[in-house]
């Protein structure tokens, strides 16, 4: 394969092109040329792509999917989970365990390995920390991660149990591992379903209080120092857990941390109308938390952008608030998401969060846009427009409060070694 992309504006900090408009040849995956001038083609088979407008950054990469095969098939599939994550913007994905039955054998990875091995979007699977995500009993973690787990996680299921997760850090210590886990206490939000503050309140909902993220990072940090190891926090939330990861890294504890897409953008406010799409875990929480995360982003405290893409079917969604399911899809929204978000920070930086640093906490490489290096691109427009709708919609899901908008910025194309794909 020998492509040319003609006139395109890199964005990747990591790279000495950065905003600048240059011609880039790839060929056999590799990227063999970069030139503000013209490039010459000795292949007459080159596919040339005017690009004029557009931009080009390091291939995306979303740091918690999930895709709810096996199991759950009519949510969403490995297939059809793949396709929408190329055709988003993504060249690779990070898999929750979360499937039934979960994610926590060798054959578990394999399958995951096999079905997607022809996939545009690379979809590298995390593996359960315990047995059945229930928290009392270890995974082969060792034989886990030879198998090709990237990661150890329970997932949607938050590690309740203490000794659980010091024994778990000190086994996944000795490949050099990441464990991931959702901070939030059990028995503090074990009937909650919203936040709990003044919208909670005026909806008769029960509410999530701050308290049950905060205290189970700060118990998770101490074991972390106690322990050694990598730890990484998925979804904080509130303001005062950035201010715990803050400390932490002060301390220089190895701990990273992501934020999902929507805890940037809505707050508790919505839950008001009794929308479910907008029933989510962690919950929506307060514009003062907001801010606090969108100045954690900006300080380095925040490390990812997640999309928290979450399928559910209709069933699961068109009940009472109290009896519906958690989640939202996000993947095929989140470039118009991050560019509301782009008007707090720029758009370099924040790219960063789904590009380099989640190839860097998982150690995968990093690939840079320049002349040798292993072609990982997303093609995009920050200019262009869409309508998302019932019948442009690429999940086979459809919860998502953002359907029937008019949504900024559309994803052109990705190119992923040898493989790409663009949105003509």
């Amino acid at each position: 394969m020998s492509l040319l992309l003609k006139s395109i504006i890199v964005v990747d900090l990591n790279s000495k092109y950065n905003s600048k408009k240059v011609n880039i040849l790839i060929n056999n995956g590799i990227i063999d040329k970069i030139s503000s001038s013209k490039i010459n083609l000795k292949n007459s088979n080159t596919k040339v792509i005017d690009c004029n407008g557009m931009m080009v950054s390091n291939g995306w990469f979303d740091f918690r999917t999930n895709f709810c095969d096996p199991g759950h098939e009519h949510k969403e599939d490995l297939t059809s989970g793949s396709n929408l994550a190329s055709s988003s913007g993504f060249t690779d994905i990070l898999l929750m365990p979360n499937t039934n039955p979960v994610l926590q054998s060798k054959n578990d990875i394999y399958y995951v390995k096999n079905k997607t091995e022809n996939s545009l979007s690379t979809i590298h699977p995390t593996a359960a920390i315990t047995k059945n995500t229930d928290g009392t009993q270890l995974n082969e973690i060792l034989d886990l991660n030879e198998a090709g787990a990237v990661a150890f996680t329970d997932g949607e299921k938050e590690l309740q149990n203490s000794d659980m997760m010091y024994k778990a850090l000190l086994y996944i210590k000795q490949f050099d591992g990441l464990l991931i886990n959702k901070p939030k206490d059990f028995s503090l939000s074990r009937l909650g379903i919203v936040n709990e503050g003044h919208n909670s309140t005026i909806s008769g909902l029960k509410g999530i209080p701050n308290i049950a993220e905060e205290i189970m990072l700060n118990r998770d940090l101490s074991i972390l120092k106690y322990s050694g190891g990598k730890l990484h926090f998925s979804g904080i939330s509130t303001k005062s857990s950035v201010d715990i990861i803050r400390k932490a890294k002060e301390e220089g504890l190895n701990v990273t941390c992501d934020v999902s897409i929507y805890n940037l953008l809505l707050d508790d406010s919505h839950i008001t109308n009794f929308d479910t799409n907008y029933k989510l875990d962690p919950p929506l929480r307060t514009k003062d938390d907001i801010d606090a995360l969108i100045k954690g982003l900006e300080d380095g405290i925040i490390d990812v952008i997640s999309s928290y893409h979450q399928p559910q079917n209709i069933e699961n969604k068109s009940v009472e608030f109290n009896n519906a399911e958690n989640g939202m899809i996000s993947l095929q929204t989140f470039f118009s998401n991050i560019l509301i978000l782009s008007s707090k920070i720029s758009l370099e930086s924040l790219i960063t969060k789904f590009t380099s640093n989640p190839r860097k906490i998982l150690n995968i490489e990093d690939r840079s846009i320049k002349v040798g290096s292993n072609a990982s691109m997303t093609i995009f427009d920050s200019n262009g427009s869409w309508d998302y709708t019932l019948d442009n919609n690429i999940s086979k899901s459809f919860n998502s409060p953002w359907l029937n908008w008019s949504l900024k910025g559309k994803v052109f194309g990705v190119i992923n070694s040898k493989k790409s794909k663009f949105n003509y």
